[in-house]
């Protein structure tokens, strides 16, 4: 997994669309109805913080872990001493306490590099849980690696920078994704790259890596319904066996 530096400095600009608000209140409403209203809750690559923070503000006990220091330190800025932040890898990570909720959102799944790694991420959120403990994680599709993100390039024009996102399709579900950013420095610009991967799994494959969990339901992206052929996001909601 990429360190994402250059990135976690413009990430929530990036992520403007996402209605985090809609997010914490649809993932909080399956944590009440399976698990409990309150609790310890794990946020796996919790990124800048806002979920994590958002979550807190409903009266969870929140942890976050991500393993950039970039991210980290943006998430401890915004979460004002309320989360507690570790750095740690979510493909193999192991802690002293153990949580009544774990949470892993926005395709950060997807960043994982291979099957393997995403099972061993599965074994550790197992490792972590309490007894009927709820997990609750998104991934990108195949179908939206395939068809949405496949090999096309995104633009973003912002008052201080342009990012140029390019995707390259791999097959299998993989995409390399390059990002260049060219940052105003009150004269001209500084181009900054990141390079990582994102790679789709097939979801019958997840289930397997599920086995050690009761699989609740498989939901389209902020929806209770089932996912469609043309889904570029699902949410899988499991309790610990």
């Amino acid at each position: 997994m990429s360190s994402y530096n250059t990135l976690a400095e413009f990430y929530d600009l990036l992520t403007d669309n996402v209605d985090y608000k809609v997010r914490s209140d649809y993932i909080s409403g399956f944590f009440s109805k399976y698990g409990k209203s309150s609790g310890k809750l794990l946020d796996l690559a919790c990124g800048t913080g806002t979920l994590s923070k958002l979550l807190s503000d409903k009266g969870y006990e929140v942890t976050g872990i991500d393993l950039s220091d970039e991210m980290l330190s943006l998430a401890d800025n915004k979460c004002a001493g309320k989360v507690k932040l570790l750095k740690g890898d979510i493909s193999n990570f192991s802690l002293d306490e153990k949580f009544d909720f774990c949470l892993c959102s926005l395709d950060s799944i997807n960043h994982l590099n291979d099957y393997d790694d995403v099972k061993s991420c599965f074994s550790s959120v197992y490792q972590c849980l309490n007894s009927g403990g709820i997990f609750v994680f998104d991934v990108n599709t195949l179908y939206k690696h395939e068809f949405i993100l496949g090999d096309n390039t995104f633009a973003f024009d912002e008052e201080d920078f342009f990012l140029c996102w390019d995707n390259e399709y791999e097959g299998g579900g993989r995409v390399r994704i390059l990002l260049d950013f060219f940052v105003f420095n009150g004269e001209n610009y500084d181009r900054f790259s990141e390079e990582f991967y994102e790679t789709a799994y097939d979801t019958e494959d997840l289930i397997k890596a599920l086995s050690d969990f009761e699989i609740i339901g498989i939901y389209d992206e902020l929806k209770y319904t089932e996912p469609a052929d043309d889904s570029q996001r699902i949410y899988f909601v499991c309790k610990r066996k």
